[in-house]
């Protein structure tokens, strides 16, 4: 599956579930199973909206009874079907939006397929909180390209540049190629752009990847032509808002640009055999701004002498110099999907149920057969969770709310026991009174008794028991603290929190929260 405007966000979209781009996408990105329909399945209920997989028989008639949007496995890949009608398909499939007749659709789709139904309580976890953030980070964008318009506002003006049509025409292309350049980096570095998409998809035998990504895009194999692009356009920018008495000089340098144009129309009707439609909009800039040349007189011949030749020295660095810092500076804009990469292929490996089984066997193994009266979720569950914590323990404090996150993103399916610690002896009353206050509530209100004592009670201490009319030294609060203190001491664990999964100790590169992704698998470990 292509990376870009991915599958799920597209789904997100027409089923018109409240959510956030930049959450979505790297909550997609980084999915370990965002490769098969189980994984999509899951991140839609994430999200509250109910899916079911099924698989059609008779295809060809039964595809039209089947209610828009869904997933459809086509081609060793997964779609989104947005419309079908007795003439075409309408879907998105590798990033690109595709219209097929019925029968060609038909023959490279499986027949599998993944329902999906949202409801008015679908929505992004913590959509509000993402929302902010990403709204933040647009205003971030809107005052760093507003201050930059400023500077060039400003400085157009200072200059009066206005008063010359030539140089004022100039600049506008040149903003423009800056643009082009812009949106074909992020072409190159696969870094979805909605102008992109829209710009190539005006064309149907427009596909700018078939240029872009072949070697022939590439200056001397090492620098990518829209690196070279960018930096001409915005170098002739600088340099006419800066240093506008240099423009024969850049008039020179646009005329060595055009044989470029020649070659590159060649290659594409010829070898690539797809023509980039942003490619040719740069072509048709640089005759452009070469017709400005002539129309306006500033193609001339300079006097050949020391000082034309060092300008001409110094405006090759000044244009090499950007190339350059721009081909450095690429991969960094690159690095954030580099890293989503990473994390999914990490994660699909930790999410593998016979890896997490093999690594977890490696671990220290301790007998949690002590039964703790502290206890949530599924105690039948294959998966058991026995963690070692201390109520005055700020980092325990933290792991509870984790425990509840991860709790309720099982379903509640796995099972979880607590064995308490103390920092001090003087302290293990506190201890005593949580037991006593764990039996004498149900087991659906244990999970309450200690989360509202990390919440509120861990800066109370005894006085957060004083109403509560519990007898802390009852002969069965006594024996349960016994217990707690046996299995602390034959274990000798003393960190606090500490992590076992079926008595063996939680491997160093696992988090917490990757056991939501086993807790539906028999985790055979013996």
């Amino acid at each position: 599956m292509k990376k870009g405007q991915n599958i799920f966000i597209e789904l997100l979209e027409l089923l018109n579930v409240k959510h956030t781009k930049e959450f979505s996408n790297q909550y997609f990105n980084e999915h370990p199973h965002k490769y098969n329909l189980f994984g999509l399945s899951k991140m839609l209920s994430e999200y509250g909206v109910e899916s079911v997989a099924t698989r059609i028989s008779d295809k060809e008639r039964d595809i039209f009874e089947i209610q828009t949007p869904f997933i459809a496995q086509f081609g060793g890949d997964f779609a989104v079907v947005k419309k079908a009608t007795p003439d075409q398909i309408s879907f998105l499939w590798r990033s690109n939006n595709h219209v097929l007749p019925v029968t060609k659709f038909v023959e490279a789709w499986s027949g599998v397929i993944l329902l999906a139904e949202s409801s008015s309580t679908s929505i992004e976890p913590e959509y509000k909180k993402h929302r902010s953030a990403e709204l933040m980070s647009f205003l971030k964008k809107a005052l760093l390209f507003t201050t930059c318009g400023f500077i060039l506002l400003t400085t157009y003006l200072n200059r009066s540049l206005y008063t010359n049509a030539g140089i004022t025409l100039l600049l506008l292309f040149n903003l423009i190629g800056v643009f082009i350049g812009w949106l074909l980096l992020l072409k190159h570095l696969h870094i979805q752009s909605q102008y992109t998409d829209k710009i190539c998809s005006l064309f149907k035998q427009s596909n700018c990847n078939s240029a872009l990504e072949s070697n022939a895009a590439k200056l001397f194999g090492i620098i990518d032509l829209s690196e070279v692009g960018l930096g001409y356009f915005l170098t002739n920018t600088v340099l006419l808002l800066f240093a506008p008495v240099l423009i024969i000089y850049i008039a020179i340098v646009n005329i060595f640009t055009l044989p470029f144009t020649f070659w590159s129309v060649w290659f594409q009707y010829t070898k690539a055999k797809q023509w980039c439609l942003l490619c040719l909009i740069v072509l048709f800039l640089l005759w452009t701004i070469f017709g400005v040349n002539c129309l306006f007189g500033f193609i001339q011949i300079p006097e050949i002498n020391l000082q034309s030749l060092l300008i001409l020295l110094m405006l090759g660095n000044g244009y090499v110099a950007s190339i350059l810092g721009i081909h450095l500076l690429a991969p960094k804009v690159g690095t954030g999907r580099t890293i989503q990469g990473l994390t999914q292929s990490i994660n699909s490996i930790k999410a593998d149920v016979d890896v997490f089984a093999a690594l977890l066997r490696k671990q220290p193994y301790y007998d949690t057969n002590y039964h703790s009266i502290i206890r949530f979720g599924n105690s039948n569950s294959p998966l058991q969770l026995t963690i070692l914590t201390n109520p005055y323990c700020n980092p325990c404090s933290k792991m509870h709310k984790r425990i509840e996150e991860l709790l309720h993103k099982t379903h509640h399916n796995i099972g979880i026991q607590y064995f308490l610690s103390s920092f001090k002896e003087e302290w293990n009353t506190t201890n005593k009174y949580l037991i006593a206050a764990c039996m004498a509530r149900d087991n659906d209100s244990i999970m309450k008794i200690v989360s509202d004592w990390f919440e509120k009670g861990k800066e109370l201490r005894g006085i957060y028991f004083k109403n509560m009319e519990l007898d802390a030294e009852s002969r069965d609060v006594e024996d349960e603290f016994q217990r707690h203190e046996l299995w602390r001491k034959k274990t000798q664990i003393r960190a606090t929190p500490t992590v076992l999964v079926n008595g063996y100790q939680l491997p160093e590169n696992y988090k917490i929260e990757d056991l939501q992704h086993f807790y539906e698998f028999n985790v055979n470990i013996k």
